[in-house]
């Protein structure tokens, strides 16, 4: 059986591939736009197919042969339904037979502006006529520790939450989720709302950068 992960030179795309290689048990394709962006995963064994989201002849070609799809969302807001159809489309032709989605947590019912264009894709997944699953992805703690130096440097993190907590997780512990799907049976048709086991406010996180950093950050809301 052979996986493909499209989006596999982005940060979460990569870390799929390298949990897939990890596990080892499935030869996986590398789905990206420039390949040089992925040698080193070509150097590891690794067969990369030139597609964009934008091209459904590439995306075709892209697929033939391949069992399993990770469709990693694209980041071209406005485009995002429009493109994540095609890669749904190319594999439908391709005859791929499960493909797998990272969504945003409670999308049927989610009123961040964030969120429509997955429920949007999700919308087309339903009409798809080849099993999907849905990898609804919360919360990357990345998403926090990429302003750290910031915070700690000025003594506060900054943010809109109000009291709101998240339960986060690293986003190798998603690509380790998807690389499970991606390699073992039984998920078709499934959806699984993914986050870490500890919930944390704005409020609790500046304390826990406090505790880290030696030295006080409070949270501005």
């Amino acid at each position: 059986m052979t996986v493909a992960v499209t989006g596999a030179s982005g940060q979460l795309g990569r870390l799929v591939v390298e949990a897939l290689l990890k596990d080892g048990s499935q030869p996986v394709v590398a789905v990206v736009r420039d390949p040089a962006k992925v040698a080193d995963l070509a150097a590891r064994g690794v067969e990369v197919r030139v597609a964009s989201y934008d091209d459904p002849e590439a995306l075709e070609r892209a697929f033939q042969g391949v069992d399993r799809v990770l469709l990693v969302s694209g980041n071209e807001f406005t485009k995002r339904v429009a493109q994540h159809t095609n890669v749904l489309r190319a594999a439908e032709r391709a005859g791929v037979k499960l493909l797998a989605y990272t969504s945003i947590p409670q999308a049927g019912r989610n009123p961040l502006i964030l969120a429509q264009e997955h429920i949007g894709t999700e919308a087309a997944l339903a009409g798809a006529s080849i099993p999907t699953v849905l990898l609804r992805n919360g919360w990357y703690w990345e998403n926090y520790t990429g302003g750290l130096a910031h915070a700690i440097e000025t003594g506060v993190l900054y943010g809109a939450a109000g009291e709101g907590k998240v339960s986060g997780a690293a986003r190798a512990d998603y690509a380790e989720a998807a690389a499970r799907v991606l390699t073992t049976d039984g998920h078709e048709g499934k959806v699984y709302e993914l986050g870490g086991d500890e919930t944390l406010s704005y409020a609790e996180l500046a304390q826990v950068i406090s505790e880290v950093a030696g030295k006080p950050v409070r949270y501005q809301d």
